[in-house]
């Protein structure tokens, strides 16, 4: 019986994560959670398929389940610390997918730069691009290099779509749609119109850095106030373990699952409340 107990509780304490960290749909009926293979795509972790995604977080949920047994002995604390175990793969390519975002922006500012000086000496939009390849900035070095490659098989316009879909970030779209508008009508104008996407896409690099400098402090308090009471917990559980014999106990194991519940719980809401809104692609 405890250890059905300990089952639903770790299956609720998910869900309920899930749900206050945006789980579920979106009102547009779109999955709100990232699918894995996206994800991996998004975190520059192409070299790591869904199906290993899913061995390495299987593995970590039930290494970290044997260990949280061993030293305290709880099932609803073994299957809570499994549960965030299976869940720790995802979020480390989670976090890389922000960091990879971040540095795609100030990437896209930069070759916006380059392609508009290249316009203004007169070098076409083909030929900067295959210069971007040699020299542009490093967090897209390798898409341009691509983009190279399927120049000469596939031609512009589909090797600047292939690329957009490869990246998949917002200011990437409206570069890809201001170098193919300008492809099209010969390039006249492509040095005022990058002129003035540069301008945009820096202000919203920086302005998105002033906000997450700012979110930082607040994920940090939350994740302090959340794992405080757990390290005081297996602290007193290893020097004096008689002090929490309490929770060995059927009734002991179900309020120590409401405690976890209320902590997974306020944990989700401050994170919440310091979510910054992802930008939409656009121009698709």
């Amino acid at each position: 019986m405890p250890v059905l107990l300990s089952a639903a509780f770790a299956a609720g304490v998910l869900l309920v994560f899930l749900s206050l960290t945006g789980g579920g749909r979106t009102r547009a009926g779109r999955p709100a959670v990232e699918p894995i293979g996206r994800l991996l795509r998004r975190s520059g972790g192409g070299e790591v398929g869904s199906r290993e995604l899913g061995v390495v977080s299987g593995g970590t949920g039930i290494a970290l389940a044997v260990v949280a047994q061993a030293a305290l002995g709880w099932p609803v604390f073994t299957l809570a610390v499994g549960g965030a175990g299976v869940l720790l793969p995802s979020w480390y390519f989670r976090q890389r997918s922000v960091r990879r975002r971040a540095a795609i922006a100030d990437a896209v500012a930069e070759a916006v730069d380059a392609l508009r000086d290249a316009a203004r000496v007169g070098i076409g939009i083909e030929e900067a691009a295959r210069l971007l390849a040699r020299t542009g900035p490093s967090a897209l070095r390798d898409t341009f290099q691509r983009i190279d490659r399927d120049l000469r098989f596939d031609g512009f316009e589909a090797a600047l779509l292939t690329a957009r879909e490869r990246v998949a970030d917002p200011g990437f779209d409206t570069l890809v749609a201001a170098l193919l508008m300008s492809y099209r009508v010969g390039g006249r104008n492509l040095a005022q119109v990058l002129d003035g996407l540069g301008r945009s896409v820096r202000a919203d690099a920086r302005a998105r850095r002033e906000v997450q400098a700012a979110q930082a402090q607040n994920i940090l308090s939350a994740r302090v106030i959340a794992a405080l009471p757990l390290v005081l917990l297996v602290a007193i559980r290893a020097t004096n373990p008689d002090y929490l014999a309490v929770f060995s106990t059927p009734a002991g194991q179900a309020i120590l699952a409401l405690c976890l519940v209320s902590v997974v719980v306020g944990y989700a809401g401050m994170l919440r409340t310091t979510q910054l809104p992802v930008g939409r692609r656009v121009l698709r």
